[in-house]
C-alpha cells in the first residue's frame, strides 16, 4: 500500500459529456481537435482546427442523429478507423447516449475481426473508406462513413453530398484567442499553397470541390466496397442538426447528452489474442473517467512560466499533444479525455510512421506519450543529422552533451542519496522532489537548469519536436537508460515510465514526474488503488526475496519483495465480455491477477517488471508472442531434445536456446566435436525449426530469429532442470539471456542477414567472454 491520497471526484468529472461539457462551457473558443490542412498543390498544410464549443455541438447533433437513426441505448457499435477528428466525436457521442462502442483494430486478421464483430453481434460500423474491405465479411446492416477530411470527400461527393455547419478554421483564428488568454505562441511555419476551403452557403459551408481539387486529393485512390456505405459521418450530423438549427444558427453551445449510468459498460476492447481468440474486456465509464481524473492530477502538470516561440514570458500555455497511438486501444482514449480534462488540443497524425516526426514537429507539441520505438527512431535522427554536420559541429556537440549530462548526473545522484536518507530514516520524506510533496496538486513544472551556453546547440535540437515539449511518458516497452538520458540532456524533457492494462484502463503504476530511475515503473498515484504481490514459488520468486540494491554509489542488501502483481480499484474492469469462467480466473478477492511478475525496491519506493508469469510477452514492434506456445512448436522438431526462448521486450525476435537430439543429429551425418561441425549443427538445427514453425502457422514474428545450441545436456544436478524435468526458467535465463542480447545486437546491426551469418554471429557470441549486462532495466515493462 502507497501513501497517497484518496480521490474523490468532482460531479462534472464523473463521465465523458460531463467533463466535455465543462471545459467546453470555461473554454469554448479554444483549439481541440486538430489535423493537417489539404493544400490545393495537393499537400499536406500546418493543422486547422475545431474548437471545444464546435467538438461538443458536433458530438450532440451527432447523437441526436444516431437516435434518430432508432439506435437505442445498450446497442453495441463498432468502430474501425485510424486515429482522426471524427473518432474522437463518436466516442463523446456514443458515451453520451449509451452506445456500446467496440474498437476494430486494422491490425486484426479479418478473421479477428469477424469473430469480434459476430460475438458482439455488432450490425453497425463507423469506418474510414480504407478499411471497408476489413469489414466487409461482418454481418452489418449499417455503414456510417467518415467523411470529414477533405481526401475523404473527394471520393464520396458524388456519392454522399450536404452543406455542413462547421469546417476547421486556421490556426491563426485560435492565435487572436490565445491573445486574449495571454498564451499566444504562433506557428512559425510558412507554406507554399494555400489550404483548400469550403464557401459559405448562408449559416452553412457548401461542400464542393473542383475537377482539379478532387483529383489531386483523390491521388489516384479507388477504394473498394463503397457499395457497403449506408450513410456518412456528416450526413448523420446535419440529420442531428435539425433539431438544434437555431442554437447552432445563433452560435450557441450545445449541452452534451448524459443518460448514460457510469457504472454501466460504455466500450468492449478487445486484446490480443495470443493463444486463442482476442477477449473482450468490458469497461465501464466510471473506470475511464477514474483513471483520467486522477492522472490528470497527479502527473499532467502545467509548465512554470513558458515562453513562446518569440522569446517571450507567457502566463500559460494550452498542452498540446499528438494522437497517434491507436484509438482502438484504451490508453490512447484516456489519454484524449485527459487532455480535454487539461483543457488542452489534440492534433491528429497523419497516419504514415514515416510522417510522425513531422506531425509532431507542425504541431509544436508540449507532451509526448510515446513508445520506446519511437525514442529510437529519435535517437537515430538526431544521431544522423550530427553524422552529417562537421567536425567543429560534432565537438561543440558533445562537449555541450558532457556538460548536460555532468549536470544530470549530479542531480540524479542527488536524488539517490535523498532515497537512502528516507529509506534509512535519516531524513523525512518530505526532502524528495515530487508531487505528493507538492503544496498545490497542480504546481508548475520546472525543467533541468542546464547551463545556459548549451542552448546554442540543443535550442536547434529541440526543435526537431517543436521547441516546446516538456515530458515524455513511455510504456508498452522498456525503457533504456542510454536512450531515457538522452532524450532528458537534448530536450530539457522529463521523461518517465509506466505500466497499465486495458483490463486497468491503463491505470496501474507511473513514475514521479522527477524520477531519475529507468527501468521501473513507479507506484500508484491514490490510495483508492491497492497494489499486491503475491509469491510464485515455482518461478522461484517469494514476498521475502532479497537482494543487493545499487543506486547512486551506494549499496546495501534490503528484502525486495517478488512475485504476480496484483491490482484492486476503481480503474479495474468489469469482466470478459461473455467469458464467466475466464473472469473468475483473473480475479482474487477483488484484485485483478496481471500475471506480470514484479519486484518492489522499498528505496526507490518504485516497482520494476521483472517477468511474465503467463508467458506472455510484447516484443519492442509491439506485438504479442506466447513464449510457452513457440517453445512448444520449437520442441516438435525431431533435432530438439528441449528448449527455452530468450524474449525481451527491447527487441522484434527472439532466441531459442535449444539442446539438440545427437542420436537425430548422427542419423543426418552430424556431428558436434569440432567448431565447424558444431557450425553445421547451427545451421541445421535454426533451418529444421523454422521448417517446422513455419508448418505449425507461427507468424514471422514468432519463429526464433537465431538459435544458441547447447551441447552439454540440462539435468537437475546443472540446476537447468527441475525434478520432474522441466525446463527451470529462472536459471536458464540467467545464464543465457547476456548471450541471446547479444546475438540479437549484432544481427540488428547486419543489413538483411543471411542464414549462414546468423549462424556464426551465434557461434562466435558462444565462443567469446560476454560480459555481464547493466542490469538497471529488465526485460518487462509498460502499457498492455
Amino acid at each position: 500500500q502507497f501513501d497517497n491520497t484518496a480521490y474523490k471526484l468532482f460531479e462534472y468529472e464523473k463521465s465523458f459529456s460531463r467533463v466535455l461539457n465543462h471545459m467546453s462551457k470555461a473554454v469554448p473558443n479554444r483549439r481541440l481537435m486538430g489535423t493537417r490542412e489539404f493544400l490545393e498543390d495537393g499537400q499536406r498544410g500546418a493543422y486547422e482546427w475545431y474548437s471545444y464549443k464546435e467538438t461538443t455541438n458536433m458530438a450532440a447533433m451527432l447523437a441526436k442523429g444516431l437516435q434518430k437513426m432508432g439506435i437505442k441505448p445498450g446497442t453495441k457499435a463498432g468502430i474501425i478507423s485510424a486515429n482522426r477528428s471524427e473518432w474522437t466525436v463518436v466516442d463523446f457521442a456514443c458515451a453520451s447516449v449509451g452506445i456500446v462502442l467496440v474498437p476494430l483494430y486494422d491490425s486484426q486478421t479479418i478473421d479477428e475481426i469477424k469473430f469480434v464483430a459476430d460475438e458482439t453481434e455488432l450490425k453497425i460500423c463507423f469506418a474510414s473508406l480504407d478499411k471497408l474491405d476489413r469489414i466487409q465479411h461482418c454481418n452489418m446492416e449499417t455503414i456510417i462513413v467518415f467523411d470529414d477530411r477533405m481526401d475523404d470527400f473527394a471520393l464520396l461527393k458524388d456519392k454522399i453530398n450536404c452543406d455542413v455547419c462547421y469546417q476547421p478554421r486556421d490556426q491563426k483564428v485560435y492565435d487572436e484567442y490565445d491573445k486574449i488568454e495571454g498564451m499566444y505562441d504562433p506557428s512559425p511555419s510558412k507554406f507554399d499553397s494555400s489550404a483548400i476551403r469550403f464557401s459559405k452557403n448562408g449559416n452553412l459551408f457548401r461542400r464542393e470541390l473542383s475537377e482539379q481539387q478532387a483529383k489531386k486529393l483523390k491521388n489516384g485512390r479507388n477504394p473498394e466496397h463503397m457499395d457497403m456505405i449506408t450513410t456518412s459521418y456528416w450526413s448523420v450530423i446535419m440529420d442531428g442538426y435539425e433539431e438544434f438549427k437555431q442554437q447552432i444558427d445563433n452560435g450557441e453551445l450545445l449541452i452534451l447528452q448524459d443518460i448514460m449510468d457510469p457504472e454501466e459498460v460504455f466500450t468492449i476492447v478487445y486484446t490480443s489474442g495470443t493463444t486463442g481468440h482476442p477477449k473482450g474486456v468490458m469497461i465501464r465509464q466510471s473506470n475511464l473517467v477514474y483513471a483520467t481524473a486522477v492522472m490528470h492530477k497527479e502527473r499532467l502538470r502545467p509548465e512554470s512560466y513558458p515562453t513562446n516561440c518569440l522569446g517571450q514570458k507567457m502566463a500559460k500555455r494550452q498542452d498540446i499533444e499528438i494522437s497517434y497511438l491507436p484509438l482502438a486501444h484504451i490508453y490512447m482514449r484516456m489519454l484524449q479525455l485527459a487532455t480535454v480534462s487539461t483543457k488542452g488540443a489534440c492534433g491528429y497524425w497523419q497516419g504514415q510512421p514515416s510522417l510522425l516526426l513531422q506531425d509532431v514537429k507542425e504541431l509544436r507539441i508540449t507532451n509526448f506519450f510515446l513508445v520506446p520505438r519511437i525514442i529510437q527512431k529519435v535517437y537515430e535522427g538526431v544521431n544522423a543529422k550530427l553524422e552529417k554536420s562537421s567536425y567543429l559541429k560534432q565537438q561543440l556537440f558533445k562537449k555541450a552533451y558532457n556538460a548536460r549530462l555532468k549536470h544530470f548526473k549530479e542531480q540524479q545522484k542527488q536524488q539517490c542519496a535523498d532515497l537512502w536518507q528516507v529509506y534509512r530514516k535519516e531524513a523525512p520524506f518530505t526532502i524528495l522532489k515530487q508531487e505528493k510533496n507538492m503544496f498545490n496538486v497542480l504546481e508548475p513544472l520546472h525543467r533541468f537548469d542546464y547551463p545556459k551556453w548549451t542552448n546554442v546547440v540543443f535550442n536547434q535540437i529541440a526543435e526537431m519536436l517543436g521547441g516546446r515539449c516538456r515530458f515524455m511518458v513511455t510504456g508498452s516497452a522498456p525503457l533504456s537508460t542510454i536512450h531515457a538520458e538522452f532524450m532528458t540532456v537534448c530536450f530539457n524533457i522529463h521523461m518517465f515510465e509506466g505500466f497499465g492494462m486495458s483490463e486497468t484502463c491503463t491505470f496501474g503504476t507511473i513514475q514521479t514526474v522527477y524520477s531519475m530511475n529507468y527501468g521501473s515503473v513507479g507506484e500508484t498515484l491514490d490510495s483508492n488503488t491497492q497494489l499486491k504481490l503475491k509469491s510464485v514459488p515455482d518461478m522461484g520468486y517469494t514476498i521475502n526475496d532479497q537482494k543487493i540494491v545499487v543506486l547512486g554509489g551506494q549499496q546495501q542488501q534490503v528484502t525486495c519483495p517478488r512475485g504476480e502483481l496484483m491490482i484492486k480499484g476503481p480503474s479495474v474492469f468489469k469482466g470478459y465480455y461473455k467469458d464467466e469462467q475466464k473472469t473468475k480466473e483473473v480475479f482474487e478477492d477483488g484484485f485483478f491477477l496481471t500475471g506480470d511478475v514484479a519486484e518492489y525496491n522499498p528505496v526507490t519506493k518504485e516497482l520494476k517488471l521483472i517477468d511474465r508469469k503467463r508467458g506472455i510477452v510484447k516484443l519492442s514492434q509491439g506485438e504479442f508472442i506466447s513464449v510457452n506456445q513457440i517453445e512448444d512448436t520449437v520442441l516438435k522438431a525431431p533435432c530438439v531434445e528441449s528448449c527455452y526462448l530468450c524474449a525481451n521486450r527491447y527487441y522484434p525476435y527472439t532466441v531459442a536456446v535449444i539442446c539438440p537430439n545427437r542420436q537425430y543429429l548422427k542419423t543426418k551425418g552430424i556431428e558436434c566435436d569440432d567448431t565447424q561441425q558444431q557450425l553445421h549443427a547451427i545451421r541445421f538445427i535454426t533451418q529444421e525449426v523454422r521448417e517446422t514453425c513455419k508448418q505449425i502457422g507461427l507468424k514471422s514474428f514468432e519463429i526464433p530469429k537465431a538459435c544458441i545450441i547447447e551441447f552439454v545436456m540440462w539435468t537437475p544436478d546443472n540446476g537447468l532442470l527441475t525434478p520432474a524435468l522441466k525446463v527451470k526458467r529462472p536459471a536458464c535465463k540467467h545464464k543465457y539471456e547476456k548471450f541471446a542480447i547479444e546475438i540479437m545486437e549484432r544481427i540488428m546491426k547486419i543489413e538483411k542477414p543471411t542464414p549462414d551469418q546468423i549462424a556464426q554471429v551465434s557461434q562466435r557470441v558462444m565462443s567469446e567472454d560476454i560480459k555481464s549486462r547493466d542490469d538497471s532495466s529488465s526485460g518487462y515493462s509498460g502499457m498492455r
